[in-house]
């Protein structure tokens, strides 16, 4: 009953922390980034610059509360594995590749734009994954 338990509370976790991004990407579609500070970049390539505003105002946030979400449910279960921080993350990445989807005419550039965000939350899942493993051994 243990483990049933335990992907029960990922996949609840899971769906508060799509709530979550949803509030994050919005907050982080609200910053005010100065025009000068991307001219430089948007010089070489604008979908760059489109890409780095992303990533620093919505896949860094969205990346740290995952993080902060599965320190804490550390405390409730003990020894969470690879397949709770799976259940954890798979709500949060529905819910991104199906606004990535909506923007059906320009999905080339969307994903292009959101792929670092997804390359990040992947960088955390490999991280925690791997330290659960380590805890077990």
């Amino acid at each position: 009953m243990e483990p049933r338990k335990n992907r029960l509370i990922a996949v609840i976790l899971g769906i508060a922390l799509a709530y979550a991004s949803i509030v994050i990407a919005g907050i982080g579609a609200a910053v005010v980034i100065p025009a000068d500070i991307l001219k430089p970049v948007a010089q070489v390539s604008s979908l760059l610059a489109l890409t780095l505003v992303d990533l620093f105002t919505i896949a860094v946030p969205l990346a740290a509360a995952f993080l902060v979400l599965a320190f804490v449910s550390k405390l409730v279960i003990k020894t969470p594995d690879a397949t709770f921080y799976a259940l954890l993350l798979a709500p949060v990445m529905l819910l991104q590749l199906y606004f990535v989807v909506q923007s059906q005419p320009q999905l080339l550039h969307t994903i292009a734009i959101t792929l670092p965000r997804y390359l990040l939350l992947a960088v955390c899942f490999y991280y925690l994954a791997r330290s659960a493993k380590l805890a077990k051994t």
